[in-house]
């Protein structure tokens, strides 16, 4: 089946943009023939990529993305089936070909901008027959917000890639670690406070922090024993370091974003075989999780946090190692989300 995906994500360089590449990826090897349209650039990869420039001003991205986009569409309707991602929903009316609405999450931002965003997000699900969300309880807000039957909507997690996370051997100091945007508002300076309490506690910990955001200054500048702070760091490198840390931690609060989330970092650190600490909503919660995923009150997170840690051994947290990779391997590969992907699509 000839696929084409339209997508405003900058791929190489946009972090989110991972989860376009190895659904492509991923249909290439069911036998699809896929070609993506976005701005970036990506290497060998399975997949066509044609790259379409993209503003630098926010608020006209997408918008830019669209006029592009729609001046090929001749070229694009050849496809059996177009995947179009929200912020380019207004596309969806140049095609008689079937299209789905790829919505990996509703608008972030704040103030005019988050008004303009939302506008465009509602009148693109308005237009559409179908479409996926990263979670059930994404699911539920777009039909609440929408209308949309549960049926004409798919729901594709974020999955990770097995064989480049895996657990390694753990030994001395329990090491926590969180990966991502370093931003102030996903709650990632409350986590020295973790670290601390620990420390108070006589508990030998390091706590590492990779990434980039408008809190790495304010974390650097923190001097504390067994605080590592850095900015992003390669996909290889990052995973090897996962793999010797312990305890991964999900300080997102609950929000409206972060509820209707599926965020690939918690599938990164139960491929890698880590224990996982963070705040209690929609988001972060998985059905019948183990007792290596805890979930507390965002004014309990440090103190609960803490407590769990202190009231493990090294034994008990090398089982629920072994169990957190065990249920990666079950659900948390990429596989999961394809199989989603491909059937709405076949339909």
């Amino acid at each position: 089946m000839r696929i084409t995906w339209l997508s405003s994500r900058v791929l190489g360089t946009d972090l989110c943009s991972t989860t376009q590449v190895n659904l492509a990826e991923g249909l290439v090897a069911r036998g699809h023939e896929v070609t993506m349209y976005s701005p970036g650039k990506v290497y060998n990869q399975s997949f066509t990529h044609i790259p379409v420039k993209r503003s630098s001003i926010r608020g006209l991205q997408g918008r830019s993305v669209a006029r592009q986009l729609a001046k090929r569409r001749k070229d694009i309707a050849y496809s059996d089936v177009v995947l179009i991602d929200w912020t380019l929903g207004s596309l969806q009316r140049y095609f008689d070909t079937p299209t789905i609405l790829m919505d990996r999450g509703p608008p972030a931002d704040k103030g005019l901008l988050s008004w303009l965003q939302w506008f465009v997000w509602k009148k693109a699900w308005s237009k559409a027959a179908r479409g996926t969300v990263v979670s059930q309880a994404h699911r539920e807000f777009v039909m609440e917000k929408t209308g949309m039957p549960s049926a004409s909507i798919g729901i594709l997690p974020a999955g990770v890639k097995l064989d480049n996370f895996n657990p390694g051997e753990r030994t001395g100091p329990i090491d926590m670690v969180y990966h991502g945007r370093v931003d102030s508002r996903r709650g990632v300076r409350a986590m020295p406070a973790i670290l601390v309490g620990l420390h108070d506690a006589g508990i030998e910990a390091r706590l590492h922090i990779h990434g980039d955001g408008d809190a790495l200054t304010a974390l650097k500048a923190i001097q504390m024993k067994g605080l590592n702070v850095t900015g992003p760091l390669p996909q290889e490198e990052l995973a090897n370091l996962l793999s010797t840390y312990d305890v991964g931690l999900l300080p997102m609060p609950a929000d409206r974003v972060w509820n209707l989330a599926s965020p690939l970092k918690r599938s990164e650190y139960l491929a890698s075989g880590l224990i996982v600490a963070g705040i209690d909503h929609g988001g972060h919660r998985i059905k019948d999780s183990g007792d290596w995923l805890q979930l507390f009150s965002q004014e309990e997170l440090v103190k609960n946090t803490v407590d769990w840690i202190m009231s493990l051994d090294r034994q008990m947290i090398t089982a629920l190692q072994k169990e957190a990779r065990e249920y990666a391997e079950e659900h948390s590969s990429w596989s999961h989300s394809v199989d989603a992907l491909e059937s709405m699509i076949s339909s």
